[in-house]
């Protein structure tokens, strides 16, 4: 038998996990500071529930099973779909609904660097009214976010996919939806190709020449926000005013950091209009995160009267982001180990290890009895102070508190242990 994991998956080893559940704190805090609620929608959904979001294909991309009673299941591949599904079952819910999580997800996607089958996501979602202030509140929950875990200098690429598709239909008139949907595709993949291979793949589709350059045109623009905002309305756009206001309430709140991007476009069945991607300059051209507006989901389960939006980051890639950055900073707490010289001594020691618990110290003994030395060993590796229980001392009714990262050290009578303890680690 093969001791190894599914290809995709792996173990979250102690270190890992150790990263991972302080991200998962910080997460939390900010949930906190925006007066979001927290929950965990179920593992597993109906196959018709995950379709609605991304269509009959993502079969191919998801763990699918049936259960005993032939029902048709699937592995959660995101934290969105469940919390909509709640959200939307609950018609008595004060609205604006602001929604987090913190939790795994499962894709049957081609594993590579930073991305896993099985891998762990933060989610923040908003239900009610379509308004700026809702799409502008979970940009500024991810930057603060970021900011908490050491991550400064994130930038966000912002695009209104009703502009793009404007354009499109209207500009450059191609009226086919799949037509739109297709050329839509094409922008996605300007960050990945170059213009050539790009104009290649499209004409062997049956697009003309000069519609492929039209689009990657729009792509092209750049620049200050003002600037790219008065150059769409002179193109004759009319849809820009969702745009305008998500920059003016970006701009109240103080983020500096961001750029429109005519070529960011995301879910091309999914995503309705207000579109953002969160970046770090150490990985180039590798979103951290990404969201958006999603009101069709909402209408797929039956709630035209809702509209929501949302974003999303995989935590793998923020722990690449952070490593290359060196900035991981776990604040762990301060442990004791109680080590004791003769065997007449064990008792003793486990009962004040007890009492240290109690007390909310991390503490422990050893459980092999070993030689002294080999108890200190082991205490060097993962604990703060030690309390050595020495016969001698023991008929003094004291014991030794050492400090492992010193060395310093003093002998303390056994009632006045807690009390010293508590100076030393706090």
């Amino acid at each position: 038998m093969k001791l190894e994991t599914p290809r995709g998956l792996r173990d979250i080893e102690p270190e890992e996990f150790d990263k991972m559940e302080w991200l998962r704190e910080k997460f939390m805090e900010t949930l906190d500071l925006f007066g979001f609620k927290k929950m965990e929608p179920s593992t597993l959904e109906l196959l018709d529930i995950l379709k609605a979001k991304s269509g009959p294909s993502i079969i191919d991309e998801i763990y699918f099973l049936k259960d005993k009673a032939g029902r048709e299941l699937g592995l959660r591949f995101d934290l969105t779909v469940g919390i909509s599904r709640y959200v939307c079952s609950r018609r008595d819910l004060e609205y604006p609904v602001k929604v987090g999580a913190f939790s795994s997800v499962w894709r049957y996607d081609e594993p590579q660097r930073g991305r896993y089958r099985w891998f762990y996501q933060w989610d923040a979602e908003i239900y009610g009214k379509p308004c700026a202030e809702s799409d502008s509140e979970i940009i500024e929950l991810a930057k603060v976010y970021f900011e908490k875990i050491g991550l400064e200098n994130i930038k966000v690429e912002l695009n209104d996919r009703k502009v793009v598709e404007e354009y499109i239909v209207d500009v450059i008139e191609v009226k086919e939806e799949s037509a739109v949907n297709e050329l839509l595709r094409l922008l996605d993949k300007t960050t990945k190709k170059n213009e050539e291979e790009i104009i290649s793949e499209y004409v062997s589709k049956g697009f003309q020449r000069k519609v492929i350059e039209d689009v990657l045109e729009l792509a092209k623009i750049s620049g200050k926000t003002e600037d790219i905002l008065t150059e769409l309305e002179k193109k004759g756009l009319k849809r820009v005013e969702d745009l305008k206001k998500v920059v003016e309430e970006l701009e109240i709140r103080g983020i500096k950091d961001f750029r429109i991007n005519l070529g960011i476009v995301r879910g091309i069945d999914y995503y309705s209009g207000i579109v953002y991607e969160f970046y770090d300059p150490t990985l180039p051209r590798l979103a951290i995160a990404g969201g958006g507006r999603y009101d069709k989901l909402m209408q797929v389960f039956g709630r035209k009267d809702l509209s929501a939006t949302g974003a999303a980051g995989g935590i793998e890639r923020i722990l690449m982001a952070l490593e290359e950055r060196g900035k991981i900073k776990i604040k762990k707490k301060r442990r004791v180990f109680v080590a004791f010289v003769t065997l007449e001594l064990k008792n003793k020691a486990q009962r004040i290890v007890t009492e240290l618990r109690k007390r909310g110290y991390p503490a422990e003994t050893d459980m092999y009895s070993r030689e002294l030395k080999k108890q200190l060993a082991c205490a060097s590796k993962y604990s703060d102070y030690v309390i050595i229980l020495a016969p001698r001392e023991d008929l003094e009714n004291r014991c030794i508190i050492k400090n492992l990262k010193t060395g310093d050290e003093e002998k303390v009578e056994y009632t006045k242990i807690f009390e010293k303890l508590e100076t030393l680690m706090n």
